[in-house]
């Protein structure tokens, strides 16, 4: 029972049960609230793809009581630059003190085991708050945004006093409270793959595949004339079982044109094609032995004007579309379901008002969100705006910060509960003095 006698349980209907929508469903059932999340498709095409939990990510799921070892993270120890054609070594980044100076580790997981963990604390028994439910088939086809309701192809209609479109980067919410994306191909596109540790081991691969490090190849121009769009990153996820693939080539080399991942594996052929002939035999190797092949096309979107109207909003990659190159689009989500779990919890009065709730949410988050989305846009051409990369000393990123790059200070000493209270304080006296004029 709340104390605070102007707190209304709010029923929610979560458009998307990605990671984004799984999120927000696990912050507003914490938060007091009934929440529905109905999904387009069955759980089981959820792809298997390292996702980077860095500290800002990780703190909302300690908060939220989820279980991280049900995840089978891989604790990030080490960023590793190899050069494409030898594999050689050029750079090496130490994390050692990264949980002692953030408050929280920095988590590689496998999509499937987050997926799973996530959905899990959402509608098990256990737990504070209400358990959610989840309705499969469900395909948006509109929202009424006044009125609170949302219609999907099935014929079904529902009503909800909050209505948050997490259905992913071709969004129907988003396009039904007005939002027109402006957007372009990206010059880069990606395949994303795994390695079975299993099969390292027994065809002789390179046993650093599985180090807790994220590794990169490429990135950079090579003195070849090679295109600085060859690009890899590596890393160990689901408790080091799995080597997870990002390879990144100039988008003119692909065969794929639909935006987002496409559920369809591809052959190793799709992959190792144009300058991947010179990549590092050893990594060559790896890629040659992967499964689970899809292509994720990229595209580059300008900030949207608004993220809400009404009684409904849009979060994670329906909300802010990003380039991987920050590997905060994960995190950046989380921190979307994070600002309406507070938001509309009993420390606030925004459940008797969800359209100045919904303003504030976005007034917090979508300044940030923007700022992550464009620094991940310029790490696309210059692998060195990459947070870590110029940021792991006070000394580097006092520079990085005055150059206008996002560090790892900003996205890991970010409170959002004091920026929260700071901005429903300020919004109190403004309306205060407002009173005070009439």
């Amino acid at each position: 029972m709340s104390s605070n006698p102007n707190f209304k349980q709010l029923r929610v209907a979560v458009v998307g049960g990605g990671l984004g929508g799984l999120s927000a469903a696990v912050a507003l059932r914490r938060a007091g609230h009934i929440v529905e999340i109905f999904e387009r498709r069955d759980f089981n095409v959820e792809v298997g793809a390292s996702i980077s939990c860095a500290a800002n990510g990780t703190q909302w799921l300690r908060e939220w009581d989820v279980d991280i070892p049900d995840m089978k993270p891989v604790i990030l120890m080490k960023l590793v630059m190899r050069d494409w054609e030898t594999g050689k070594i050029l750079n090496q980044y130490n994390l050692d003190h990264y949980e002692e100076e953030w408050g929280n580790v920095y988590n590689m997981l496998h999509r499937q085991d987050m997926h799973a963990t996530l959905l899990k604390t959402a509608t098990s028994p256990e737990g504070l708050g209400t358990p959610a439910t989840v309705k499969i088939d469900h395909i948006c086809e509109s929202v009424d945004y006044e009125k609170g309701t949302v219609t999907f192809k099935n014929g079904n209609t529902v009503k909800a006093d909050l209505i948050i479109g997490a259905d992913g980067i071709r969004s129907a919410v988003r396009g039904q409270i007005g939002v027109v994306p402006d957007m372009k191909s990206a010059p880069q596109t990606c395949y994303r793959c795994n390695v079975r540790r299993e099969d390292v081991d027994k065809l002789g691969l390179v046993k650093y595949s599985y180090d807790p490090a994220i590794q990169f190849w490429g990135g950079m121009p090579g003195s070849n004339g090679r295109s600085k769009y060859y690009k890899i990153v590596m890393s160990p996820c689901s408790d080091a079982e799995i080597v997870s693939f990002y390879c990144f080539m100039p988008t003119e080399l692909t065969k794929h044109h639909e935006e987002g991942f496409t559920f369809k594996e591809v052959p190793v052929s799709d992959i190792i094609t144009g300058r991947y002939d010179e990549l590092d035999p050893d990594c060559v190797n790896l890629l040659k032995n992967s499964v689970d092949r899809m292509p994720w096309r990229l595209y580059v979107h300008q900030p949207y004007n608004h993220w809400f109207r009404g009684k409904a909003c849009i979060l994670g990659d329906a909300a802010h579309p990003m380039m991987p190159h920050q590997s905060q689009g994960a995190c950046q989500a989380i921190e979307d379901a994070a600002a309406l779990g507070i938001i509309f919890s009993d420390k606030y009065n925004f459940t008797q008002d969800v359209n100045a709730g919904l303003a504030m949410y976005q007034n917090i988050r979508k300044p940030r969100a923007t700022r992550v989305q464009s620094a991940s846009a310029r790490a696309t051409e210059n692998l060195n705006e990459r947070i870590g990369f110029t940021s792991l000393t006070p000394h580097d990123a006092s520079l990085a910060a005055a150059e206008g790059k996002l560090t790892i200070n900003e996205m890991n000493g970010y409170k959002m509960h004091d920026h929260v209270a700071s901005e429903v304080a300020a919004m109190t006296r403004s309306n205060t003095d407002n009173l005070t004029r009439l």
